[in-house]
């Protein structure tokens, strides 16, 4: 698990949850991933210094993630923080999709597309069960997941389904959904690393940017 922390003078808190999107897979080193140039933007936006707190896994699925809400590090940074985005799920489809090609059974999408949609609802309750009651704004980004593989006719369905589900989130307090997928949507060729997977430092920058257009008003009420 790559655990982080940026100590700015008089900080925001900014948790970050998640998988290798939100490690920062794909860049080079001392080249900011999401969380950085999350930081930056939202920085601007608001006019004030925040520190990040990184939790996250490489290859982790929404269980995994899960997994690490139970630790007190993790538990105490989120219920201080202002901001928290959560990049979850991708794994879950990835995996099953490599069983799939072995045995052709849609069952196995089926099931990791309701699995991760249920540990995610989990991850979420638990932030809002852990958060300080008087704390009250506070903001939640979730990021749908792009198509790595666009010339795989059957992980399109499958990943647009998933980002269905997940905009369902985006109707609850503090959170808002991040559409990653339509800004990736035919760029994935100048977006992708050389492992046609994950973002490269221009990828994660869009990332960054659609996420901090979401806005920050919940933050000034």
């Amino acid at each position: 698990m790559a655990i982080r922390h940026i100590y700015p003078q008089q900080p925001l808190l900014y948790t970050a949850l998640g998988d290798s999107l939100t490690v920062g897979v794909g860049t080079a080193i001392f080249t900011p991933g999401f969380t950085g140039r999350y930081r930056e933007l939202s920085e601007q936006a608001l006019n004030t210094s925040i520190y990040q707190n990184v939790y996250a896994k490489i290859g982790a699925t929404s269980g995994e993630i899960l997994q690490i809400l139970d630790l007190p590090e993790v538990t105490a940074s989120i219920r201080t923080s202002k901001i928290i985005t959560i990049t979850a799920g991708a794994n879950d489809l990835i995996d099953a999709g490599q069983q799939y090609l072995i045995t052709k059974d849609a069952g196995i999408l089926e099931k990791a597309l309701k699995t991760s949609m249920a540990n995610i609802s989990r991850i979420i309750n638990r932030i809002h069960a852990v958060h300080n009651p008087k704390n009250n704004n506070y903001i939640i980004r979730l990021l749908n997941l792009y198509n790595p593989f666009p010339n795989i006719p059957a992980a399109d369905p499958w990943i647009e389904r998933f980002n269905r589900h997940l905009t369902l989130f985006g109707q609850e307090p503090h959170i808002a959904v991040a559409d990653i997928y339509h800004a990736f949507a035919g760029r994935q060729n100048a977006l992708l690393s050389s492992d046609h997977i994950h973002p490269n430092a221009e990828g994660y920058n869009l990332m960054a940017k659609v996420t901090a257009e979401l806005g920050y008003d919940h933050l000034r009420n």
